[in-house]
């Protein structure tokens, strides 16, 4: 199997990592400057890592070749791009790998047996010092038009697509962003969703110590990850001596080395069940592609954001 893939630096040459250590060796990574667009035609499987803002120029060009296609997230970044993929494409896939995390298999389980009771709400955090680093400063994901190529449509577009993807859909969402380094895009954003019953909150920022945490709270029990390591703490009535609520004890149900092991692991799941498909002749699922499509539209056409 011959790959391409559309990007040339940073996330390419990190999904480049994951197929060699997958196997798979014949891999060329296009760079548009460099190369003409004809060398591409003859590989049989596309990856597209450039830019958000040219992911559906790239989905248009490829879509000529009929070949199977994995795109990174967001799919495209304006409602009016987003009216070009919604017909749904069998071939296509877009990486929303957070879908893949042991959090989200193990909450959806949860939910399903009822075990520790019902979801009522979620708080993600994710932070890392980007912003503070020289060769980032003139960076697109700073320095781009749009809320899709920031932090919102990098980092907080997974948050929000994997609570959509557990509680079955995003009813509301509010983005409230701040500007610490960047005066276009913003560098940091606090965004509130509503997802049914479930209440979520998750903050991302690119100018902050690094920090990755998520805490989910059910009727009957909370669920912890942080740094890779997944902890349940259940059930609810747990007293004292005196017969006075206390914290019940966290017990770990899921460990990795560390955060970057931890969301490698999901990536790395989300290119297998991508290569399955492929190798297999299968159609991609259309309820990933519907999914997709709707927690981009949700950003796109029902956030209020300054």
């Amino acid at each position: 199997m011959k790959i391409c893939i559309i990007g040339y630096r940073n996330h390419s040459k990190r999904l480049e990592k994951i197929l060699h250590s997958l196997g798979y060796k014949d891999i060329f990574l296009f760079n548009h400057n460099v190369h003409p667009l004809k060398d591409i035609v003859e590989y049989d499987v596309f990856f597209i890592s450039s830019p958000n803002n040219t992911h559906i120029k790239w989905i248009q060009e490829l879509n000529k070749l009929d070949k199977y296609i994995f795109c990174e997230k967001p799919p495209v970044t304006t409602l009016e791009d987003l009216e070009k993929i919604i017909p749904y494409n069998p071939k296509l896939y877009f990486n929303f790998n957070y879908r893949f995390t042991k959090l989200a298999t193990i909450v959806k389980k949860f939910i399903e047996n009822k075990k520790i009771g019902e979801p009522i709400y979620m708080n993600c955090i994710s932070s890392t010092g980007l912003a503070f680093k020289e060769s980032f400063k003139n960076d697109w994901r700073f320095i781009g038009d749009n809320i899709l190529s920031s932090i919102v449509g990098n980092v907080g577009i997974h948050y929000i697509d994997m609570i959509g993807y557990i509680f079955g859909g995003i009813n509301n969402i509010n983005i409230d962003n701040l500007h610490i380094t960047s005066k276009k895009l913003p560098d940091t954003s606090k965004i509130s969703v509503n997802s049914n019953n479930v209440r979520g909150d998750i903050f991302v920022s690119y100018a902050a110590p690094f920090y990755n945490e998520i805490k989910m709270i059910f009727t009957n029990g909370c669920i912890h990850l942080q740094n890779g390591i997944l902890s349940l703490a259940t059930p609810r009535d747990t007293f004292d001596n005196n017969e006075r609520f206390v914290s019940p004890k966290h017990k770990i149900i899921y460990k990795s080395l560390n955060s970057r092991e931890y969301f490698n692991t999901s990536l790395n799941d989300s290119i297998e069940f991508f290569l399955h498909h492929v190798k297999n002749d299968l159609d991609i699922p259309i309820e990933f592609h519907a999914q997709s499509i709707n927690t981009t539209q949700t950003i796109l056409e029902k956030i209020n954001y300054d």
